[in-house]
């Protein structure tokens, strides 16, 4: 089921996607959901990989999310705007990813059969790369240190760009708890990072090369 809309003060003459909702309207609902996939189909990937720390279970979520869109979006009411919608559909998506793959791991008697299974692909995709491309593979990294709840929020924020208030609408919490979380998260990341670069920075420029 996809997730409610809660923000009633969002008007459809508000939406930057209004185009989007248009089309619906006009009962181009595959029209629609292409156009949102052109739209936010490389951001939603973005978030889907970096949450997951996972590429082939990133694509699969990502196309879970454009199919939910295009069977929900005839009852889209726009009571909150189409990209909030769509990041909440993404963020669920996300978080059934997690459940399944961790009732799967409880399946493995210890790590050295987890590790003969095949960990998952911890590289970087060209479409993942953030502001800093140099600081990339140490930040993925610090970011996957962090717990659920926190790397949600600081995708959400800094990745995806949203509002406090906006990610209160796609996580169904308070925008000043997710502020809190997100300031508790920054100084732990920071340090992991600096960790990460002190002790990492001659493979770093190996790399590079």
């Amino acid at each position: 089921m996809s997730p409610v809309e809660t923000n009633p003060e969002a008007s459809r003459g508000s939406d930057p996607d209004g185009d989007v909702i248009a089309l619906v309207r006009a009962g181009e609902v595959s029209g629609a959901a292409e156009r949102l996939m052109q739209r936010y189909g490389t951001a939603v990937y973005r978030y889907c990989r970096a949450a997951l720390r996972d590429a082939t279970l990133a694509d699969d979520v990502h196309q879970q999310v454009f199919l939910e869109a295009l069977r929900d979006l005839p009852r889209f009411a726009g009571r909150s705007l189409v990209r909030v919608w769509l990041f909440a559909i993404a963020r669920h998506r996300v978080l059934d990813a997690v459940k399944v793959r961790h009732r799967a791991l409880d399946r493995f008697d210890d790590i050295e059969d987890l590790e003969r299974a095949g960990p998952s692909d911890p590289r970087p995709s060209p479409i993942d790369a953030i502001d800093d491309a140099r600081l990339y593979e140490v930040l993925v990294v610090c970011v996957a240190e962090l717990d659920e709840a926190s790397r949600t929020a600081v995708l959400l924020h800094f990745q995806q760009g949203f509002t406090f208030e906006a990610m209160a609408e796609i996580c169904g919490e308070k925008a000043g708890t997710l502020h809190a979380r997100v300031a508790r998260a920054m100084p732990r990341l920071r340090r992991a990072i600096e960790s990460q670069l002190h002790g990492d920075s001659g493979t770093l420029r190996r790399r590079a090369a």
